[in-house]
């Protein structure tokens, strides 16, 4: 347990070190969703100010006219711009641009664009170049599908402006959206020395710096903060080399490197990633010598020294840690000596935090002869650094030292004795059941191959879990890339005897339990084994075991599905018919006009259309246009995968709930796509922020219609894993639709977390068993449910735990699986009925077993919603 603890904490402690995770930075910045409001977009001019204006260049808005259309035609000297003040500074990672689709009347775009930017510091417009020295970035085909450009580099901005580009004269308009983040550091620039060519060619100077050239680069951003570390190897891209390194034989003095910080800060510690490739005479540097300064001008006495071990053994490159012993200022100056011919530097990151008070620039005092310098605040009282020498400071830290020391043994004696004692309690059954499920575990893969290790080593080391054991949440979206709506198929075991139900191919497929997002949605089984046969031999020689897949399913680990309630076979039953009797139908492609793109994951991508010709439930074509959502499978997708695609939408097809999107068909030629129902009113999240029902009726109503759909899902053992507002579709009359198209969709990739380049997971919404076991249940469903009540009734304005960070959110996670009593739950939302809250307490509690079923969910708030009227 004080392991797990310990190798959390290091986690924590490593996730801080970060200055700059581009994979994070991701996140739209408001012009789609009107974060940016109209008062900070500006343009050179417009063709028509009211209907075509800066305030209409909005990606994925149809607004008026539908986009910003420049009053001159474009040509390569065109100097017409819309500009995007987002007030403080961001780091810019990617752009989005669309041309006026008009209500389908448009017909202009921008085949190209360049980018300027503008920041405090910099104090000028500069025109953005790429990593190969491009500065024109390609813009759009047509005017509805959005083109994303990556931008490598990233921009730190505080301003942004989209400068249309044409080889040829032509009328424009664009569409945009920003992608990135809060560029939080601090760092407001830095200066050093130019760096220097090896002979082999290579240069290693800040090839991306965007202030000052000269010998010495001054008041600019580059590659040192851009959170992209070199590699172990020196000889890369001339262009796109990472590290930027200095020559002793050329530098009559040691390179000297200075940040200025937006504000007064108090430092604790300093981070510089380094090359040692003692073999090709670079080397860490023998000291760094780092001073501190409130006014820039001078700098405070007594710098800290830290000498580095020099290392002739390992060539890899390594992070240096320096403590800073929490010392103040505002620029911080860093000296490197040389250990050999070069130093070379990829990254520097500090940890630090706005220091509290006032304080004044230093000034030069003359004392004993000498110039010292003195660091005051506003009341002029001296600050002192440390008392290292007082011999009653270090007789304090020693016995607080001491009694940490006798109180973590405390701590250590009494978790082993309560283990201990647990153990002696447990039940051999229990331990019996344990072991056998872990001997299946252990032949269970749900991608066919094993984890790298690199990339199961961060959650490992933190949860204390072998790497046979662990499932990792989200790890079976790699092996289905295809389609994420169902990708664990229903277990069919229960009722189909022999496959004789047509589903491409199925007799060399046995089928698993289902979940709705993140395993492969068939398991191989051996030639000639028959589906009932196989699942006796599975089951007959274990008459206490389930199927592997099974295993997690609370419903299946309390009874055989012999003692089933009879609704729940007949359920069963009936979709054993539909699987029989559904046939897919073709939806003519002519029938679809796509209007925007929804979202784009590892499967394909999902687009939102506008359809004619749409089958209704009792299977009658209705003439008027509907809004449809089409699924495309990748274009290198493989005949295995194309065959594995319709086998899951022809699952798909046959369930039948009115609060489920349903399948409406398929168009088969290449590109293969799936067509499925999509909401007047969009996402039931977006639809909630911008035009809330105002009665608790109306909510709960709301909450009903998604408890049924979980409902049905629950009864066939799906699992959706990602239910939140973001993933249910809201149509006319507060109609709700169970989806899982915002799972993908950037508009909402904030609400994914990342740890060590795994697949995002909805940590704020998945139950602690998924986030540090990866077990999802029907009932890690009920956990999610009930942070889409949460949701419901905050109108999407408040973020689940939002005075949490994601790290805090984790560790009070973890303190529900230690059942320490320490954690929290989401807070009650203002407006809630208390019993309802209470239901929502119910369904985050810790053992899965004493949450309710969306049986008495979906009971518990049709009582609640008696008396609700739609009129």
């Amino acid at each position: 347990m004080v392991a797990r603890i310990v190798a959390l904490l290091l986690l924590v402690r490593a996730m801080r070190l970060i200055a700059l995770d581009i994979s994070q930075c991701i996140a739209p910045l408001g012009m789609e969703n009107g974060l940016i409001p109209d008062k900070d977009l500006t343009a050179s001019s417009s063709f028509n100010d009211g209907n075509v204006g800066p305030q209409n260049g909005r990606l994925n808005r149809d607004i008026k006219g539908g986009a910003w259309c420049p009053k001159s035609q474009i040509t390569t000297e065109s100097t017409e711009w819309l500009e995007v003040d987002l007030h403080s500074v961001h780091v810019i990672t990617g752009t989005g641009t669309q041309g006026r689709f008009g209500n389908g009347q448009g017909q202009e775009y921008a085949e190209a664009y360049v980018l300027e930017y503008w920041r405090p510091k910099l104090g000028k417009w500069v025109r953005y170049r790429a990593a190969d020295g491009q500065e024109i970035l390609s813009g759009n085909t047509n005017t509805y599908l959005e083109k994303k450009n990556h931008l490598e580099p990233p921009i730190w901005a505080s301003k942004i402006r989209f400068i249309p580009y044409s080889s040829h004269r032509r009328t424009v308009c664009m569409r945009v959206e920003l992608y990135g983040c809060y560029w939080s550091v601090g760092i407001v620039a830095y200066s050093m020395p130019k760096g220097d060519k090896r002979s082999n060619g290579i240069e290693l100077t800040d090839m991306i710096y965007d202030g000052q050239w000269g010998e010495e680069l001054r008041g600019g951003l580059g590659q040192l903060v851009d959170g992209q570390y070199g590699g172990d190897e020196i000889r890369e891209a001339a262009r796109n080399s990472a590290w930027v390194g200095w020559k002793k034989e050329l530098r009559p003095n040691p390179p000297v490197i200075t940040f200025e910080f937006d504000k007064v800060r108090e430092f604790s510690a300093v981070h510089l990633y380094c090359n040692n490739r003692f073999m090709r005479d670079v080397q860490v540097f023998s000291e760094a010598i780092i001073s501190f300064s409130i006014g820039g001008r001078h700098f405070q006495d007594e710098p800290i020294r830290y000498t580095y071990v020099e290392d002739s053994i390992f060539e890899n490159s390594r992070n240096v840690s320096i403590k800073l012993h929490h010392r103040i200022g505002k620029w911080v100056r860093i000296e490197l000596r040389f250990a050999a011919s070069w130093i070379l530097i990829s990254e520097v990151v500090f940890d630090s935090d706005v220091a509290q008070g006032n304080y004044t620039p230093e000034s030069l005092k003359p004392l004993g002869g000498k110039d010292k310098t003195k660091l005051t605040t506003s009341k002029d009282v001296p600050i002192s650094t440390a008392h290292q020498e007082d011999p009653l400071y270090m007789a304090i830290i020693v016995g607080v030292l001491t009694a940490l020391v006798i109180l973590l043994a405390v701590a250590v004696f009494l978790i082993v004795h309560r283990h201990r004692h647990r153990k002696c309690f447990a039940s051999p059954l229990a331990k019996s059941t344990i072991s056998q499920k872990r001997t299946v575990a252990d032949n269970y893969n749900p991608c066919g191959t094993s984890l790298p290790p690199e990339n199961k080593m961060i959650i490992d080391c933190a949860l204390d879990v072998k790497s046979d054991e662990y499932q990792e949440p989200y790890q079976a979206l790699k092996c289905a890339p295809y389609f994420s709506y169902s990708t664990v198929l229903l277990e069919m075991k229960d009722f189909v005897k022999d496959s004789s139900t047509a589903l491409s191919d199925s007799s060399n497929y046995d089928y698993a339990v289902p979940e709705l997002s993140s395993a492969p949605l068939l398991t191989k089984r051996r030639p000639g084994d028959s589906l009932s046969g196989r699942a006796t031999e599975l089951l007959g020689e274990r008459p206490d075991l389930e199927l592997d897949a099974r295993r997690s399913a609370p419903a299946s680990i309390r009874s055989k599905h012999s003692a089933r309630s009879q609704s729940q076979q007949e359920v069963l039953i009936d979709l054993k018919r539909r699987l029989e009797t559904t046939n897919v139908i073709e939806f003519p492609r002519h029938r679809l006009r796509m209007i925007s793109k929804l979202a784009e994951g590892a499967f394909g991508t999902v687009y939102v259309a506008e359809a004619d010709g749409v089958p209704e439930y009792n299977g009658t074509i209705t003439s008027e246009k509907r809004l449809v959502a089409v699924k495309f499978l990748c274009h290198d997708a493989s005949p295995k995968e194309r065959e594995e695609f319709e086998r899951d939408v022809r699952i798909l097809a046959a369930l039948s709930s009115p609060h489920l999107a349903r399948v409406l068909g398929a168009c088969r030629s290449p590109p293969l796509a799936v067509v499925l129902e999509y909401l007047e009113l969009g996402d039931l999240c977006a639809f909630l922020r911008t035009a809330p029902p105002q009665s608790t009726s109306t909510l709960l109503h709301l909450a009903t219609q998604i408890a049924a759909g979980m409902q049905y899902l629950e009864s066939l053992n799906f699992v959706h894993r990602d239910l939140a507002a973001r993933n249910c579709l809201i149509g006319k009359g507060y109609q709700i639709k169970i989806s899982d198209f915002g799972t993908d969709n950037e508009a909402y990739s904030c609400d994914y977390y990342k740890v060590d380049g795994r697949i995002p997971l909805p940590l704020r919404w998945a139950a602690w068993e998924s986030v540090l076991c990866g077990q999802y249940t029907t009932k890690s469903d009920v956990w999610a449910f009930a942070v889409t009540l949460h949701e419901i009734f905050t109108q999407c304005r408040r973020r689940p735990y939002e005075h949490l960070t994601e790290t805090e959110v984790l560790e009070n996670l973890s303190h529900l699986q230690a059942d320490d009593g320490i954690f929290e739950c989401i807070d009650r939302p203002p407006g809630c009925p208390r019993d309802l809250y209470e239901l929502m307490c119910e369904c985050w509690r810790r053992d899965e077993l004493e949450r309710p079923a969306f049986t008495e969910i979906h009971l518990f708030l049709q009582r609640k919603s008696l008396n609700y009227s739609s009129t």
